[in-house]
């Protein structure tokens, strides 16, 4: 009768051993259980697709809380509209945005003026990169904005960011000249346009990769393998036009330097609108969340050039050299940035990218 009323006991004891453990093995995997993200960036293969591919792959690889996947859209509009809308996805996603989009988004006005409630608590992760932007051509006697007077001009589709760009740029050469653009939303078949001779200039821009160096996209850099291609610039007073107009975010200039890419080419200093690029999140991600991710990503920051040229210039230096007040960046990069002493905010922008 004892040995069956120890071996009874012991059973019990075995059977309250694997429970005991089973349920500290479950609490652990609760503990770890991770938190899945999307990053929306823009068209497939742009440096913001290829970008937001690299963060999500170090997520990924460095971080044991995040795991992420990119997803490409036409740009910020799309980006800030599907997001604002669907509660999820405001928990969950970081998107490309530039400050023009989000400053609109905030307020209401077009293209936002749909539920504009669902876009009031847009807010800034992070800076992403900046872009040199400005137009170009086959024609080497097109030299500056004042020259595309009457031309065709190649751009993305009404409502883009990049057609708000364009015109926003061009406005800084007069009214006369805006108002006679012939535009053609063909996006990047407005290169191989220029070949065969449909269109005599095309939007392009080019992602700074460190101070006064800049990188080519995939697009013109096939196109410059096949011509010789020339940079339209703007002057100094036209992007001063543009900024009294239409605020200091359009004056934000860059300047690509002679022979950034190769001998001649371009063949003079080209004077660009600086297209500050971020990642855009709403107040509904968690902010414990996005500290990890801004956590994440700085400690590994160098990694993020392997993957595109831009990200070479992606550092404590440029994470919050964005054109907006402190307040707008979401509380959990505020938190990280406040810890490590990284400067952001709107002031600290215009001090690293003063309007030229």
């Amino acid at each position: 009768m004892a040995k069956k009323l120890s071996l009874i006991v012991g059973i019990c004891l075995c059977f309250t051993l694997i429970f005991s453990l089973s349920s500290s093995v479950d609490t652990a995997f609760a503990k770890q259980k991770v938190y899945r993200v999307e990053s929306r960036t823009t068209t497939f293969g742009g440096s913001s697709y290829i970008l937001g591919f690299g963060m999500c792959d170090i997520l990924n690889k460095k971080s044991n809380l995040i795991k992420g996947s990119v997803l490409e859209s036409s740009g910020t509009p799309e980006n800030i509209k599907i997001v604002g809308q669907d509660k999820k996805k405001r928990k969950r996603t970081f998107f490309t945005m530039v400050p023009e989009m989000w400053d609109k988004a905030r307020k209401g006005q077009p293209p936002f003026e749909e539920k504009p409630e669902a876009y009031k608590d847009l807010m800034i992760m992070m800076g992403q990169q900046k872009l040199a932007a400005t137009f170009i051509t086959l024609d080497p006697n097109i030299k500056t904005l004042a020259d595309l007077k009457g031309k065709r001009v190649a751009t993305w589709p009404k409502g883009t960011t990049k057609f708000d760009e364009c015109e926003k740029l061009v406005a800084g050469a007069g009214k006369d000249v805006l108002n006679s653009i012939k535009w053609q939303y063909t996006g990047y078949a407005g290169y191989e346009d220029l070949i065969i001779g449909k269109t005599d200039a095309a939007y392009t821009f080019c992602p700074e990769r460190g101070k006064g160096k800049y990188a080519t996209i995939p697009k013109l850099k096939e196109l410059m393998s096949k011509r010789k291609v020339f940079f339209v610039t703007a002057t100094s007073d036209m992007r001063e036009t543009t900024r009294k107009v239409y605020g200091d975010v359009y004056g934000a200039s860059l300047k690509i330097p002679k022979d950034s890419f190769g001998k001649n080419t371009p063949d003079r200093d080209i004077i660009c609108m600086n297209l500050v690029l971020g990642w855009g999140v709403y107040a509904d991600f968690p902010e414990d969340m996005v500290y990890e991710l801004v956590k994440t990503l700085d400690e590994n920051n160098t990694m993020l050039g392997d993957y595109h040229p831009a990200g070479k210039n992606w550092n404590r230096q440029t994470y919050g050299a964005y054109p907006i007040p402190k307040e707008a960046f979401h509380p959990g990069a505020r938190k990280y940035f406040e810890e490590k002493g990284i400067k952001y905010g709107v002031d600290y922008f215009f001090e690293e990218y003063p309007i030229k």
